[in-house]
């Protein structure tokens, strides 16, 4: 009987935590999920009738294109409480396309890479979402060759490069040079169980020896790719400080943790030829110096760096802000942006799992949208499952964001991890990188590089965009 009274006492237990975790998730979104997402600087190309759940595109949409659809959605009863999703069905195989609990109104479905010449049918299923019988605005951005195309990609820390872009640059191994800009020896204390929180000394050496090992992430996992050893290069600035630099250009910045601005205690991990040009200390001046010396050393044709306007986090800002800066001071015109978001304006983009697509995020601009996100078009790089688990393991190999790599053989942490993982397991809402980005595709907005040489683009290039810009 005890035994009996236990396990229902358990069980109730349960279902009143999951319900509680059903309640929770409806208001969790930092906007409302009842408008249209609205991008009034899309273009519209073309126009296509989705028709029982059928999509015909144009023939003139080319195989190798960009191809984003606006349709409008509506959510099940039932998907208020299950995240919803389009099955996105073609010869080629089958896609996800995940939508608010509750989402109405317009999305963007990303097309692209998911049909053949022979046939330009696309199936949509609605998996707790309804998709009426309607008009479907095309957006179609021709795929430039990146073929011979030399890509350099910033990192503001290590594993942005991997987030956004592995697939990008283990594509193009052979003519990609990967940069981190800061040691990303901040943020969470990690290892409580080799240091002590509360004593000064033990915690600055925790912050040491976790900068230590990022800086070794940052040098070694794009060698996983078939990045050349000579291509990858970590400018050691350190972690959370580029705002405070940006702002105060003249003065010598130390690091948060580690009461020292000298960036040489990072940087003398590099092993690349190109590390002996690196110069100057802690400072704005210095940070856009090495960024022209890297921009004229390698001089790329793709440069893969964060959209300030849509990528909140500070150091991801700054970084583009000074690879701007540094092409402007070298007067230099050629090539492309590829601007990717990893933290964006809300943080529950994007949502559902590991292989689902990356299209346009939640957008709401009732103004000029350019004005508030700037890009000439879009490129969406498809990422086949063989490059997913590559980009699973590159980022298994990353120390910060492994899933045991924070507080590994505490129990209370372990029971904390549980739960959490529980609560995203059933919403299908995930916190961790790994499940948001581990895509069937990755997704840049492209600006030309001469547009920063014009004051006006220039300045909506930089500038930069907070969570206000969901309302």
């Amino acid at each position: 009987m005890l035994l009996f009274t236990i396990l229902a006492v358990l069980v109730l237990g349960i279902m009143c935590f999951l319900m509680i975790i059903m309640r929770m998730h409806i208001k969790r979104f930092a906007y409302n999920v009842t408008q249209d997402y609205r991008y009034d600087c899309l273009p519209q190309h073309f126009v296509a009738r989705l028709e029982g759940g059928v999509i015909k595109l144009p023939q003139e949409v080319d195989i190798n294109d960009t191809v984003l659809a606006a349709v409008s959605v509506e959510t099940s009863l039932l998907g208020k409480w299950l995240l919803p999703y389009i099955e996105i069905e073609t010869r080629k195989g089958i896609w996800k396309h995940y939508i608010e609990f509750g989402g109405r109104g317009v999305r963007y479905l990303n097309f692209s890479d998911m049909f053949d010449a022979e046939s330009r049918e696309i199936f949509l299923r609605g998996r707790r979402v309804s998709l009426k019988n309607q008009e479907v605005r095309l957006t179609v951005y021709p795929r430039m060759s990146l073929d011979d195309k030399k890509i350099l990609v910033l990192a503001p820390h290590a594993d942005d490069a991997e987030l956004a872009a592995y697939g990008l640059y283990e594509k193009y191994a052979a003519n990609a040079m990967v940069v981190t800009v800061t040691a990303s020896e901040a943020g969470r204390f990690h290892y409580e169980n080799l240091f002590c929180k509360q004593c000064p000394t033990e915690t600055k050496e925790q912050y040491l020896e976790k900068g230590r090992m990022r800086v070794w992430n940052s040098l070694t996992v794009p060698l996983l790719a078939g990045v050349s050893s000579e291509n990858i290069l970590q400018l050691g600035f350190f972690d959370t400080t580029l705002k405070t630099l940006y702002n105060h250009p003249e003065r010598e910045i130390p690091s948060a943790k580690l009461e020292t601005a000298d960036v040489g205690i990072f940087r003398r991990a590099n092993k690349s030829a190109i590390s002996e040009g690196l110069h100057g200390g802690s400072n704005w001046h210095d940070l856009v110096d090495n960024m022209a010396y890297v921009i004229e050393s390698f001089r790329p044709d793709v440069i893969v760096t964060p959209s300030p306007n849509i990528d909140v986090h500070t150091d991801h800002q700054c970084t583009t802000i000074a690879a701007v800066e540094a092409l402007r001071k070298l007067n230099y015109t050629k090539g492309s942006l590829f601007l990717y978001t990893v933290h964006y304006l809300t943080d529950d983009y994007p949502l559902g799992n590991v292989g689902a697509t990356l299209s346009l995020p939640p957008f709401f601009s009732e103004e000029d949208s350019s004005d508030m996100l700037y890009f000439h078009s879009i490129y969406s790089h498809p990422v086949d499952k063989k490059t997913q688990n590559h980009k699973l393991l590159a980022l298994d190999a990353m120390n910060d964001i492994r899933p045991n790599a924070r507080n590994y053989m505490d129990w209370k942490y372990v029971l904390r991890k549980g739960l959490s993982l529980l609560y995203h397991d059933i919403t299908s809402i995930h916190a961790d990188l790994v499940n948001r980005f581990v895509r069937s595709n990755e997704f840049f907005y492209v600006v030309p590089v001469s547009d920063v040489h014009n004051q006006e683009t220039y300045q909506k290039i930089i500038s930069r965009g907070g969570k206000n810009h969901l309302h």
